[in-house]
């Protein structure tokens, strides 16, 4: 196994783990990314703040999550000094389609690993 495959299964194993962090938390509207990051650092899957960036955004484009960025936020200003830029994501949720990925309803995704 190459070294670009095994960096290419860890990513999806850490997106099926997000996934999973997300089924628990699936009768909330939402679940912040810092807690999220906190849920899987417990399980073993810790991520730097870009690779969970980029995660959420590739499980989103592929309809298993939803995403709340800062500026989609009630009362994000630009105009006003923040801590956050306005792109980066604060919250996500499963959405259904995420929730049969994970009970094996439809097809596997090679992206996500369980």
């Amino acid at each position: 196994m190459s070294i670009a495959s095994m960096e290419d299964s860890r990513h999806a194993e850490q997106r099926g783990a997000i996934l999973q962090a997300l089924r628990q938390d699936y009768v909330n509207k939402m679940t912040s990314v810092k807690a999220l990051a906190g849920s899987l650092d417990l399980l073993g899957y810790s991520m730097t703040g870009e690779g969970m960036q980029f995660s959420l955004s590739l499980l989103a484009d592929s309809g298993y999550i939803a995403i709340w960025r800062a500026e989609d936020l009630p009362g994000f200003r630009s105009d006003r000094i923040n801590d956050v830029r306005r792109d980066v994501i604060l919250f996500a949720r499963l959405t259904p389609k995420g929730l049969l990925l994970i009970d094996a309803k439809i097809a596997a995704d090679p992206n996500v690993r369980f």
